[in-house]
């Protein structure tokens, strides 16, 4: 029986749900603060882009080394940002949480209902 995820479901959905209502979600800070990690994901990325097409059949000196540059300079731009914006950062963290809880814990409920109407069938 699945009543465990409807259980932590609903406590994760209404985590979430309790955590919108927290003024402390700012606009310009979420912007701020999603900067740094989208820059960290993309340099990732292009480094990994970079990587694989060096150990593909073109092996020359520039198929990769683009990507790896241009990874390389985002993640030192984000690791910049995310010293220089911390506080961005961890608003953007905390702000995304509540956002985060209310998906898990929908997502758990249905999956717990779902066993269950599968279970009692």
């Amino acid at each position: 029986m699945r009543t465990r995820h409807i259980i932590a479901g609903t406590v994760a959905l209404g985590l979430g749900l309790a955590g919108i209502y927290d003024e402390y979600f700012v606009v310009v800070e979420f912007l701020k603060g999603i900067a740094q990690p989208l820059t960290a994901l993309a340099g990732i990325i292009a480094v990994i882009s970079g990587i694989s097409r060096r150990k593909g059949p073109d092996r020359r000196l520039g198929s990769g080394t683009v990507h790896i540059v241009f990874g390389l300079v985002l993640l030192g731009v984000a690791v910049y940002g995310f010293y220089d914006e911390y506080y961005a950062v961890m608003d953007f963290i905390k702000g995304s949480l509540p956002i985060v809880l209310i998906g898990v814990g929908t997502v758990a409920v249905f999956s717990g209902i779902n066993r269950l109407r599968v279970t009692n069938s």
